[in-house]
């Protein structure tokens, strides 16, 4: 059984990485066999089609993006430092490895066709929309959906200018974002009094 889950842990990370640094549509199985020194019958044993395993990798992704977040809002005060670290906590996701933008939205682009990969982007967008929703409210901020799908759409921005202009707009485009996201926060903050 160890082994078992030791090659599905291995195919898994193989495949977040090869997905996310050559798109879902242009990478092949056998690619990925090969990135997690398998073959690939062992990938199908695991995986009934490389949509099931552009969704496990996905989820996979998914699972270490929140233990990550999660580890990072806990060294902040709560209320707004919170919400500001995560746009810090993004600016350093980007300097660490995610040169290609959001792993989800380049699924969602690429795999427009496949429900069981939209299902998992959408379930990612819905788990930062809550974690953001939450936020607004330990805050105290009137209107924390609103908030939240704001904040979640300056995120998304990011992503969408790193994909489009380099890897090297990633800075900027953090830095930007933030800014509005101060602006946000301090335009809801005349309107209620946020911590």
């Amino acid at each position: 059984m160890q082994r078992k889950t030791t090659s599905r842990a291995r195919l898994l990370a193989a495949a977040e990485q090869v997905f996310y640094e050559q798109g879902i549509t242009g990478t092949n199985i056998d690619t990925v066999a090969r990135a997690a020194k398998a073959t690939k019958p062992t990938v199908y044993a695991h995986f009934a089609s490389k949509s099931a395993l552009a969704v496990g990798a996905l989820e996979a992704r998914q699972q270490r993006i929140a233990a990550d977040l999660a580890v990072r809002l806990a060294d902040e005060e709560p209320g707004t430092p919170r919400l500001t670290a995560l746009f810090d906590w993004l600016a350093s996701s980007y300097e660490h490895g995610n040169g290609r933008g959001c792993a989800f939205l380049n699924a969602a682009a690429e795999s427009a066709a496949d429900d069981a990969v939209t299902a998992a982007v959408r379930t990612e967008k819905q788990w930062l929309l809550h974690v953001l929703r939450e936020l607004c409210v330990e805050a105290g901020y009137d209107r924390p959906d609103e908030l939240a799908s704001q904040l979640l759409l300056l995120i998304d921005g990011v992503a969408a200018r790193v994909l489009v202009h380099g890897p090297g707009e990633a800075s900027a485009a953090t830095t930007a974002a933030a800014r509005a996201a101060d602006a946000l926060l301090a335009s809801a903050a005349h309107g209620h009094g946020a911590s």
